[in-house]
């Protein structure tokens, strides 16, 4: 009678144990991106723009990206040291503070000690004197990406929306390479406009959260995703619900959230991924988001104001 009775006291609080921890996963990973969004608030009101989501993009500057340009105005990081823009993220000068692992940048779901090696001579333009040596850096991850694009399918919804084009450019969305941008370019409200998304995992390679094998994405070159330092933005699109791979199908099945975890938003939560909008409020989408909505919400200037359930 005692083991029965042991039995079902466990199939009761054992059940409750996991959802409490999921929702205190959830909980702590959009407070992060609170946090995340309240320095980007601070970064605004000193430089009267956002960050640049990537340093070094086609001009020979030191690389880099909106996390190394944000941490002066992120509580709790001055404990790490400082980081000097003028000297690529990979660089010795920087490699301390790169390779330390910095909580609010991580989602407590997601797999933890990740690491993105990095192997690269310095910039044209870095202040290191030193252009021949191959610098080595294991730069810690970060589980949150910003948008420099839209990939649509050739078919289905993508063959009109957004005026056509299946690739949106890389100059429509909130941040923008090498520059401080206003918040005034962001026509369609700073509600209706993602300014980060969860994509956790980098740099492995997820898809329908199964772990596939291969190398992270673009290898081990400066540019390589998945550092909380380097390059914070990727093309953002929906994927394939039965493969996880992008582009989709082209119709409604396409899969925004949990499918895809280079291109799509992305997180380790039994119902969906958060994501933080540019007036700071976050929130969690479902599984359920359609893909069209999820291009909407990543350009800042389309005119669509979309409905606020995203479903």
């Amino acid at each position: 009678m005692v083991g029965l009775c042991a039995t079902v006291l466990s199939g009761i609080v054992i059940p409750g144990l996991l959802a409490a921890r999921e929702t205190s996963r959830v909980l702590a990973c959009q407070d992060h991106l609170r946090l995340l969004g309240a320095a980007f608030e601070r970064y605004e009101s000193a430089h009267s723009g956002l960050p640049p989501r990537r340093t070094g993009f086609n001009d020979g500057n030191p690389y880099g990206g909106w996390g190394g340009q944000i941490l002066p105005y992120l509580n709790g990081s001055e404990a790490i040291g400082s980081y000097d823009d003028r000297y690529d993220f990979f660089d010795p000068k920087n490699q301390a503070v790169v390779e330390t692992q910095i909580p609010t940048f991580l989602c407590p779901a997601s797999p933890a000690e990740r690491f993105v090696t990095i192997q690269s001579q310095a910039s044209t333009k870095s202040l290191n004197a030193d252009k021949e040596t191959v610098f080595t850096c294991k730069a810690a991850a970060i589980d949150f990406i910003t948008s420099n694009g839209v990939l649509l399918t050739g078919n289905g919804y993508g063959m009109n929306a957004l005026g056509g084009e299946r690739g949106i450019g890389n100059q429509r969305q909130p941040m923008a390479d090498n520059v401080t941008q206003s918040l005034s370019k962001i026509t369609d409200g700073l509600s209706n406009t993602l300014l980060l998304i969860e994509q956790a995992g980098r740099p492995a390679v997820w898809r329908n959260r199964v772990e596939k094998t291969g190398e992270g994405q673009f290898g081990m070159s400066p540019n390589a995703r998945g550092a909380w330092a380097g390059w914070g933005s990727i093309a953002f699109g929906a994927a394939n619900a039965e493969t996880g791979e992008t582009p989709g199908k082209g119709d409604s099945t396409d899969c925004s959230v949990s499918c895809n975890n280079w291109f799509g938003i992305y997180g380790f939560h039994e119902e969906g991924a958060s994501v933080l909008f540019c007036d700071g409020h976050v929130r969690t989408l479902s599984t359920k988001l359609d893909p069209l909505t999820f291009a909407y919400l990543t350009i800042r200037d389309d005119g669509h104001l979309v409905d606020p359930d995203l479903e």
